[in-house]
């Protein structure tokens, strides 16, 4: 029989205590009152396994509170590309810049460097793209393999950004949620591209765009018809894969929100993402907001209309000035 010290005792007990504390919240987090109808209806996962089991903390930075949940944010744009906002906006990367510019994990657990030329990427496990499939290291095989280096799909090759002095790395996928990226010499600017507002983008929805690869599709079993049609699989295949353009509805994403309006608009809908892998500090699934509208208008007119909402703003805010309380 083990016995223990009374001071040992006190540590264990606390040390319970925190870690029954610790599940209690992670087991009953609050779920997200946009999915509450969903959830209930059996149509969504409750929120605690739509989560990472690691799911990205975002701290409070000077001048920031914490939020509440729920509105729109309206917003125009001078031409339907501009969709591509949601994504710049929602700045999920691999790993971001922090206010005072320091690089961190997002996207990303966590990632090692060894010699400023071997980058090992760990994810996050149990993360998913918004329709609910895995996001694993299967999603930057595909995009290396069948994307970047196939000449139908990439005419001139993987991207310069993924060379050093003409050189590509050598891409290992170490397990389901370990990949490792290594070349010859230092590539310096390596993760500085891939937390850019316009990033590198290494990975791929695998799961959605096999179908429209000629690797994984059986043409044996297809009609005359089909095997003409399909002869476009190429052009097709880049036509819907377009995470940084934002404009293919269909296809999953990992942003905060994902588009719901299929071009062409004038009028584009971002709506939350169930399985975003973010987490405030009291553990709520991130963003706030429900939704994002960006609506289309006339270059020339955006700077009109936005004074004309400030005007509003301020007409708005001087009337509660002079309201007794």
């Amino acid at each position: 029989m083990i016995q223990l010290s009374k001071r040992d005792f006190s540590i264990a007990v606390v040390a319970l205590s925190l870690l029954l504390a610790w599940v209690t919240s992670v087991s009953a987090r609050t779920e997200v009152p946009f999915f509450e109808a969903e959830v209930k209806s059996g149509a969504l996962e409750p929120v605690e396994h739509r989560l990472p089991e690691n799911p990205m903390v975002v701290p409070l930075f000077e001048g920031q509170e914490l939020g509440r949940y729920g509105g729109t944010l309206n917003s125009l744009i001078g031409n339907p590309s501009d969709v591509k906002l949601l994504f710049v906006y929602g700045y999920a990367r691999l790993l971001g810049y922090t206010p005072s510019l320091k690089l961190v994990p997002d996207i990303l657990a966590n990632y090692e460097v060894e010699e400023n030329r071997i980058f090992t990427f760990t994810l996050r496990k149990n993360h998913r793209w918004s329709d609910g499939a895995p996001f694993t290291t299967e999603d930057f095989r595909y995009w290396w393999e069948d994307v970047a280096n196939n000449p139908k799909l990439s005419p001139t090759g993987p991207p310069v950004a993924m060379l050093v002095d003409g050189k590509p790395p050598t891409v290992t996928i170490l397990n389901e949620l370990r990949v490792r990226y290594e070349w010859d010499q230092p590539n310096p600017d390596f993760l500085r591209h891939l937390a850019s507002a316009a990033p590198l983008l290494i990975y791929r929805p695998s799961h959605y765009l096999k179908p429209f690869h000629e690797k994984y599709v059986d043409m044996s079993k297809m009609s005359k018809i089909q095997k003409i049609k399909f002869k476009s699989w190429a052009s097709k295949h880049n036509r819907l894969d377009n995470l940084y353009k934002f404009d293919n509805p269909e296809l999953p994403t990992l942003q905060p929100w994902r588009n719901i309006t299929a071009a062409p608009a004038t009028r584009f809908v971002g709506v939350r993402n169930p399985y975003f892998h973010r987490v405030d500090l009291e553990g709520r699934q991130l963003p706030y907001i429900d939704r994002v509208v960006l609506s289309v208008s006339e270059p020339k007119l955006i700077s009109a209309k936005l004074l004309q909402v400030m005007s509003i703003c301020r007409y708005v805010l001087s009337s509660y000035r002079m309201q007794p309380f």
